[in-house]
């Protein structure tokens, strides 16, 4: 199985490195993962974003040729990427700055990352609660070694970040 990710952003939401983790824990399961990285020109603000091919298998060309998820956390976005959403791809966005058209209500997971976050008294860890619904859609890590990879990444602060993980994780994969 591979699996093709687009992780878009706006500086300072910590988008590169969600995409990592999300990477080193595909690792930590025994896939391949490798990830190419694009940023905007401004300093601080501007856009940034990740690409992910994980697979159980070797990789042999490192860009994304069709898109089978894209995570945003910004408008600009969603619709920057449109163009390479296709009817079976999957969206997962961040509820509060990201409106999805009715078209692609269905294929979408809205997030209340910045919201659960704040909940769990990690307001910088939107992204954290992002890394668990994405391994909860996509299936491309485990559970465990998204939190073994956020434990090695933040030691000191690796209780906290995990709260959020699960969090998410938990927000898609509950029934109903």
């Amino acid at each position: 199985m591979t699996v093709n990710i687009r992780i878009y952003g706006m500086g300072g939401q910590g988008i590169i490195t969600l995409a990592k983790l999300i990477g080193e824990a595909a690792v930590e399961d025994g896939k391949s993962a490798i990830m190419t990285e694009e940023y905007s020109p401004y300093v601080t603000g501007g856009w940034s974003t990740a690409d992910l091919i994980i697979s159980d298998h070797e990789i042999d060309y490192p860009l994304i040729e069709n898109l089978d998820y894209l995570v945003t956390l910004s408008q600009e976005g969603l619709e920057k990427n449109l163009e390479s959403i296709k009817m079976s791809s999957k969206l997962i966005t961040e509820k509060s700055l990201v409106k999805v058209p009715d078209l692609y209500k269905k294929q979408a997971f809205e997030i209340p990352g910045i919201e659960l976050a704040k909940s769990l008294n990690n307001p910088k860890g939107t992204n954290m609660v992002i890394m668990g619904a994405i391994g909860g859609v996509t299936k491309s890590f485990s559970k465990e070694s998204g939190r073994a990879a956020i434990s090695k990444r933040f030691p000191s602060f690796s209780e906290i970040n995990i709260n959020c993980f699960d969090r998410g994780f938990e927000e898609v994969t509950r029934p109903g």
